[in-house]
């Protein structure tokens, strides 16, 4: 198989940068059959293990998430085959991981705090409804600012790789 080959996967897990590690791997499986030069056909469904290489969880809105994986091997017909390639593309998506319930604690602490200025400053019930108000606004504004978010590969989503090197396939590939 020639080097500059292409195959194009499809992830079987989700697989998020705050729930992997270094060195971990998964499995995707092959969306279309691939060609050798010497005819040998690395069919759909074939097993492409990938290795992350980079995970990391933003701590805040302004902060960047990454996961970044390689194509290390191939199996199909009961052989596996090393592979150096450079992934091309992954659907990955950025997604807020903060739990609701963090959220909601940041939005009442939010709330008490300005009801109490609100009740202090104003020294009536309108004073504390606005400011429990205002203070829910700034809670919610912190719960945003503040959120961790991860990048996320979902299961299904689709991983394109090319050869950097070629690779002997065999035909009938099987033990």
């Amino acid at each position: 198989m020639a080097s500059g080959t292409s195959f194009r996967f499809a992830t079987n897990n989700k697989v998020c940068s705050n729930t992997v590690t270094v060195g971990e791997k998964f499995t995707a499986s092959l969306e279309q059959s691939v060609t050798a030069t010497n005819g040998v056909v690395i069919p759909e469904g074939a097993t492409g293990t990938f290795e992350v290489t980079e995970a990391k969880t933003a701590k805040n809105s302004s902060d960047q998430t990454s996961l970044t994986v390689r194509l290390v091997s191939v199996t199909y017909g009961g052989r596996t085959y090393p592979l150096e390639a450079t992934v091309q593309s992954a659907s990955a998506e950025r997604v807020r991981s903060a739990t609701k319930g963090t959220d909601a604690k940041k939005v009442a602490g939010g709330a008490i705090i300005g009801a109490i200025a609100g009740q202090i400053i104003g020294k009536n019930t309108k004073g504390t409804v606005i400011g429990a108000a205002a203070g829910a606004a700034a809670g919610t504004a912190a719960a945003a600012a503040t959120a961790n978010y991860d990048t996320c590969i979902n299961a299904g989503a689709g991983i394109s790789a090319t050869l950097d090197a070629p690779v002997t396939v065999r035909p009938n590939a099987t033990p």
